[in-house]
């Protein structure tokens, strides 16, 4: 083909090809809906066994079955779901399609924007070409093969081993077939090739496009619309320009026409932003200032379609993140969906964009694969590269870097110049660098690692590690991995979070990961009681993470927070009040470009008891990285006075909640209803808890599984002292445990409750589950959940006051000094413990930072105070601050069992 270069309407010398296949074929993808045919619908497939070497693809008949396009072979049975390496198979799908009799003397093309794995493509029983790259986008030109009209047949031959496919593998499920869309495109022979578009803050705007097929009477102009569509330039410069940022995601529209004599051939639009990356020492900036990374890894993943993305997910994740303050997501390990990068950009958010190859770490000294991580680079910067969302190239995931993968990082800078890109490394592997040497990191000398690569993107520091060894680099780090979550384990991230916060050559970090990886499967559930590692989102069946390998988001697959979410939510939190004294507000912007006056609202109420006194809304004045203070002066109460602050964004999304206590006086007078107290069994010594799934990995053999023991036992020497004071039965205790190295996890006095018991109050902080280490997602006031409610297992912090009881208000009052407290289910009603000692519940691959370990702890000792309550005779001083038992809401409960949430029998914990 011949093809011509245009910058500006000027001819100039055309670029040299590249050396390598180029997935769009010298076609640039097509906008114009008239010149577009979707081919998403029915298909026929057959999956065979074993790797076919076809050259064609057998006809249909009835062995073969109607499948969705898009669509996952695994959900509808066609295969058997794997997890990182897919089975030897093949797929051999076909599918008919009639060209619109409008695109007469176009050319037509097909895209395919995701296949799993490599393919083979024919029309009309003839060849048409393969690709091997299955979330890269390949376009092929079908012209020469069609029949001059009337029905077309469209075959492929989908297969999942292929040199290199190890590159399409990760820590996921190993899925298969057509996942993303099938569309027929039409362009003229004179035709967009290619088009480059680089921005700069002061306006400039470079459109460099290239056109096959050009003619000396072939040209091009272009026209660049504001967000009301007026044009605002059709040169070179916007004058006073919108920049695009995550925090103000302005878009420009670039309308593109390509004309012959004067007569328009095509069009093409699309959205682009202003904005510039650049590196100024270790500081990664956007629009030339500094910027922090509030991130998550985010694979796709959906429980039904498992890679079969909608839009209406994509929205639902992307709000879930602002609301969460998330703005930058690294798409691990491989490029999105089309429409992806769309939301990305309107919605506002920063994405490193990784090139994908995953596992082949065997591989990548091997020249003989170089061609195969090219073309990868090459598809994905091609595609992707006008999206002003992007802001980095990540090159593969946690590999080696030998001399190959650096000239990858060569390529990808070759290939963008406009961005940075960094190799994504396990941090024994990036401190090796240093290590190796005997150096030690600092900004003022040279640095062992490659050169080319501007950015630093090292995995899973500890927390020391960030306050230490990453402190002084010379280039910008991102922690393209950090703080792994694993079921409700989420451990230490706040402090991590305020070393990034303040460390200005961290510009960020993303948590792994965003959603639980899960895979749709059926069976009935047997028993609701023991350990369980997926989810029954009913009797029949629910979504499974193949063991504990997926079930590290802060999301469940369905999209229902996990507590984790809501931990991340306030210590990603873009602004919040710090602390309050004499009705004034301490108030800290963490927004990198936005005054929070007139885009941040904090809606505040006063509370009394239960009872609303007063509430409002401001938007304070405060620029970015700033503080400032805000006189409320709330009137005094004598009650439990509450000031509550919701805060919202300018888009409605409401992304922290907080609490502080004005008055707070002794809560309880002395309370005077005789009664028995309602209790089943106890006092025992609680010597442990559950095990999450992050403690079955490191402590499994450490702990006592019976861990509601008598007073006299094994493990603890415990003294209590029960004595009473009018109705209150005062308990003092004493625990000493052995000189073991037993893991106790939770060491404190239990009660089995009366078994009617189905819904607590308290009054302390909630309303999730707190430990060591994750503990910021809560507040202080007043909470009510109900037995069977997602979050209402776990130990509670800082409780002064908790009411347990049966739906008619007959319960137990507990009253202390800000107690732990967990409430735990079992099949014969809730054992309800006050804690001594609470451990942390660990990372992932480690034991938690809070142990509670028997011949570490000491001596430990508390006192409370328990009450019965008689529903029919409820004291003033108890019903003014909980409300009536029937008016507590309905328990949230969108699973019928899960993990890490999991209920036991009780004779399995009760020794």
């Amino acid at each position: 083909m011949r093809r011509l270069f245009f910058a500006f309407l000027c001819l100039v010398a055309i670029p040299a090809a590249a050396d390598i296949i180029d997935a769009f074929k010298d076609v640039w993808p097509v906008t114009d809906k008239a010149m577009l045919k979707s081919l998403n619908g029915t298909w026929l497939l057959k999956v065979t066994e074993g790797i076919a070497d076809d050259k064609t693809v057998p006809k249909a008949d009835a062995t073969w079955s109607e499948t969705p396009v898009p669509g996952c072979w695994e959900p509808y049975g066609f295969s058997k779901p794997k997890y990182d390496y897919p089975d030897s198979l093949t797929g051999y799908y076909r599918t008919t399609f009639t060209v619109p009799q409008s695109w007469k003397g176009q050319q037509v093309y097909i895209r395919l924007d995701g296949v799993l794995r490599g393919y083979d493509l024919w029309l009309n029983d003839q060849y048409v070409g393969t690709w091997e790259s299955g979330y890269n986008t390949c376009l092929f030109n079908l012209t020469p093969y069609l029949h001059k009209k009337g029905e077309q047949q469209l075959a492929m031959r989908v297969y999942s081993r292929f040199k290199g496919y190890e590159f399409d593998c990760f820590d996921d499920w190993a899925t298969m077939g057509i996942f993303r869309d099938v569309t027929l495109m039409a362009v003229p022979l004179t035709h967009l090739s290619n088009l480059t578009v680089t921005t700069r803050i002061d306006g400039t705007v470079t459109v460099s496009p290239e056109i096959a097929n050009a003619t000396k009477h072939t040209t091009v102009s272009y026209e660049l619309l504001d967000a009301e569509g007026h044009i605002v330039s059709t040169g070179n410069k916007i004058h006073s320009p919108h920049l695009w940022t995550a925090e103000t995601p302005y878009l420009y529209t670039l309308r593109l026409s390509v004309k012959e004599k004067g007569k328009t051939l095509q069009t093409f639009t699309h959205k682009i932003g202003i904005r510039e990356i650049t590196i100024e020492g270790n500081i990664l900036k956007v629009n030339g200032q500094p910027i922090k990374l509030r991130g998550v890894n985010a694979h796709s993943t959906d429980p039904q379609t498992v890679k079969v993305i909608s839009d209406s997910l994509t929205l639902k994740d992307m709000h879930l993140m602002k609301e969460a303050s998330v703005n930058y997501m690294r798409l691990s390990h491989y490029p999105r969906e089309p429409r992806f990068y769309e939301l990305a950009d309107s919605l506002g958010f920063y994405l490193v964009n990784e090139i994908p190859f995953g596992f082949g770490d065997k591989h990548l000294s091997n020249r003989s694969y170089q061609d195969i991580l090219k073309k990868r680079a090459l598809a994905t910067i091609q595609r992707d590269k006008l999206h002003p969302s992007i802001i980095v190239w990540s090159v593969g995931n946690e590999n080696p870097l030998p001399q190959t993968c650096v000239e990858i990082g060569d390529y990808v800078s070759a290939l963008d110049p406009s961005r940075p890109y960094c190799f994504p490394q396990v941090g024994s592997y990036f401190r090796r660098f240093w290590e190796s040497k005997g150096l030690k990191p600092s900004e003022n000398e040279p640095s062992p690692f490659p050169s080319a690569a501007p950015i630093y993107a090292p995995h899973y520091p500890t927390t020391g590690q960030i306050a230490d060894f990453y402190q002084h680099l010379d280039r910008p780090v991102i922690f393209t991995e950090y703080c792994h979550t694993l079921g409700i384990s989420f451990e230490d991230h706040d402090r991590q979070w305020e070393i990034i916060e303040r460390t200005p050559g961290i510009a960020g970090g993303s948590v792994w990961e965003w959603a639980d990886q899960g895979m749709p499967f059926t069976e009935p559930l047997k028993d609701r009681y023991g350990y369980e590692e997926r989810v029954f989102t009913s009797q029949n069946g629910g979504f499974e993470m193949s063991g504990n390998k997926g079930t590290d988001g802060l999301l469940y697959a369905d999209r229902t927070p996990l507590p984790n979410y809501y931990e991340l939510q306030r210590n990603y939190a873009h602004a919040f009040v710090s602390d309050i004294t004499d009705g004034v507000l301490h108030i800290v912007n963490r927004y990198d470009f936005l005054n929070l006056k007139n885009n941040v609202t904090f809606h505040w109420t006063l509370t009394n008891n239960r009872d609303t006194i007063m509430q409002d809304a401001f938007s304070p004045d405060c620029k970015p990285h700033s503080s400032t203070l805000y006189t409320l002066n709330p009137p005094k109460q004598d009650g439990l006075s509450l000031l509550h602050i919701n805060i919202e964004d300018i888009q409605g999304h409401t992304f922290l909640r907080q609490s502080f206590v004005l008055n707070k006086p002794p809560l309880l007078p002395d309370i005077n209803t005789p009664a028995v107290l309602p209790i089943q069994e106890g006092p025992m010594v609680r010597v442990g808890r559950k095990p999450t799934m992050a403690e079955r990995l490191k402590i499994n053999n450490q702990r006592i599984e019976e861990y509601l023991q008598p007073l006299t036992n094994p493990y603890v020497k415990a003294q209590l002292q029960s004595t009473q004071e009018g109705t209150a039965t005062i308990v003092n205790y004493t625990l000493t445990p052995d000189t073991t190295d037993t893991f106790l996890s939770e060491l404190g006095i239990a009660y089995l409750l009366d078994k009617r018991f189905d819904r607590v109050q308290w009054i302390g902080y909630g309303p999730f589950a707190s430990y060591p280490g994750r503990q910021k997602a809560n507040r202080y006031g007043i909470w009510a959940k109900q037995t069977g409610d997602l979050y209402f297992e776990g130990n509670r912090m800082g409780v002064d006051v908790a009411l347990i009881s049966d739906k008619d208000g007959n319960g137990l009052l507990v009253t202390g000094d800000s107690l732990n407290i967990n409430f735990e289910q079992t099949d014969r009603g809730i054992v309800m413990t006050v804690n001594a000692a609470v451990s942390g519940q660990g990372p992932k691959f480690a034991r938690t930072a809070f142990p509670v370990i028997s011949k570490t702890v000491g001596t430990v000792s508390g006192k409370f105070r328990l009450y019965p309550i008689n529903g029919n005779n409820i004291p003033q001083a108890v019903s003014r601050l909980f409300m009536p038992a029937q008016d507590i809401p309905a328990p949230f409960h969108p699973f019928e069992t899960q993990y890490d949430t999991y209920l036991m029998r009780y004779n399995d914990i009760r020794k």
